[in-house]
Parts: C-alpha cells; structure tokens; sequence
C-alpha cells in the first residue's frame, strides 16, 4: 500500500498494489464508464437504468469541480468528509469518515488524519441505508478499518507522525 497525494498536503488517496491507479482515480475513472454504470444499473435493479447513469456521470463531474474549489478556495476539506457515524465522531484517533454532496449517490471514504488532512480508502455508490447491506459499501468498510490499522501499525495518529511516515516512504 502507498499513499499518494491528490490535492497538496490535505488530500490523499491509498494505492493499492492490485490496483492501477490510487482510489480517487480508480474511482473518477469507473464513475465515468458508460458501460460500467450500465452493468452496475441493472445488477442493482434501477427501473430507468440511462437516467441513472445520466445523474452519476453528473454527480461525478459535480464532485470533482467540488473538491478543486475546496482546493482552490483553501476551504477545509471538513466541509465534505464527515463522520461515518455517530461513534466515529468521538473517535480522536484516525476517524474513518464519508464524504458526499447533498443526497447524490456517491460516496467517497476516507480516515482523517488532522482537521484537513484526509486519506481516501475507497469509494462507492451508495444503494442501501447500512454499509452492511450491500456487497460494495460493506466491502469499502472493510478497506476503511484495514487503512487504519495500517496507518495505527505505521505510527500514524496525527498529521506530524503521518507526514514523518510520509517522508519515510520516498
């Protein structure tokens, strides 16, 4: 596993030594296939399977422009990641988080390291209420808690120890 940035020193993304691409590529890149939204339409049973590949290639645009303005702007990327859940937010160390826009479908995730210092573990489009039910949230949960176990096993609990492991990987 290798961290890379994607925007500066606020946002990363793990590289998964199976993967081509970190996840906020892997995912720009499979949010933007037509084929694949198609296929992912069907599986999941969506009644007009073109508008809702019309709203996520939409979505997907949208949350791109969104996270270069937070960059642009110097807005905290807080503004989009938020606890994954009420427990999370009492957590102090390493809180897995979700990041999403208005009630769009996708769904980016991440452990955040600092106040504006976030890894992105994954993503998915969101189909069901629990992460639990449906294979692909319940699979990003899983990538969630092992990112944070690596990073713990690494001596990552702040932005200091993790930029310190940064430097050490180059």
């Amino acid at each position: 596993m290798k961290i890379v940035p994607i925007f500066a020193d606020r946002l990363y993304a793990f590289h998964y030594e199976d993967e081509r691409d970190n996840e906020y590529e892997r995912l720009m890149d499979l949010w933007t296939d037509v084929e694949y939204l198609y296929n992912f339409a069907r599986l999941n049973n969506k009644a007009d399977v073109q508008a809702f590949v019309a709203d996520i290639l939409d979505q997907t645009e949208t949350l791109q422009d969104f996270l270069d303005n937070l960059y642009q702007n110097n807005v905290p990327y807080r503004r989009y990641f938020s606890a994954l859940n009420p427990a999370e937010s009492k957590n102090p160390d390493l809180p897995l988080q979700k990041g999403k826009i208005r009630k769009d479908w996708l769904r980016l995730y991440a452990v955040k390291i600092d106040n504006d210092c976030f890894v992105i573990t994954g993503g998915a489009i969101k189909m069901s209420q629990a992460m639990q039910d449906h294979p692909d949230t319940n699979k990003e949960l899983g990538k969630m808690r092992a990112a944070r176990i690596f990073l713990r096993q690494n001596g990552v609990f702040d932005d200091d120890s993790f930029f310190e492991f940064l430097s050490e990987e180059i």
